[in-house]
């Protein structure tokens, strides 16, 4: 099944949402984009997966992250009405200007609150 055209949108708001949301340190948001059990898969950038927001916060409050944030190129694959996977491009600029890419690949559940990010697994591009 493909995704309804607001459904796309909703999609690609949570992931820009995601890049504000780390960028402003506005942890307590993060429910806005991510499900109360979401797994996060930074292990190829040196991070132990996590799971729950919770951990989810510390991990990205302890880790050296880029100061800013930008998602780019967001395709939505076709999936069931509740689930479905999107794949994504991330740049970041770090501290010392220079420019990380990553590569995210979600698994995305509708909610009560609309779409959140339940499985979000990174992979390195350069």
């Amino acid at each position: 099944m493909h995704p309804t055209h607001d459904d796309i949108i909703e999609i690609e708001r949570v992931l820009s949402l995601w890049g504000h949301v780390l960028d402003d340190r506005a942890w307590k948001r993060l429910g806005e984009c991510l499900t109360n059990d979401a797994i996060y898969d930074a292990s190829v950038y040196g991070f132990e997966p996590v799971q729950g927001i919770d951990m989810i916060e510390t991990m990205l409050r302890d880790g050296e992250h880029a100061v800013a944030h930008h998602v780019t190129n967001i395709v939505v694959i076709p999936g069931d009405t509740e689930v479905t996977h999107v794949r994504s491009k991330g740049l970041g600029i770090r501290h010392d200007g220079t420019v990380s890419s990553a590569t995210y690949h979600d698994e995305m559940v509708r909610t009560a609150n609309g779409w959140r990010v339940a499985v979000r697994t990174l992979g390195r591009m350069g």
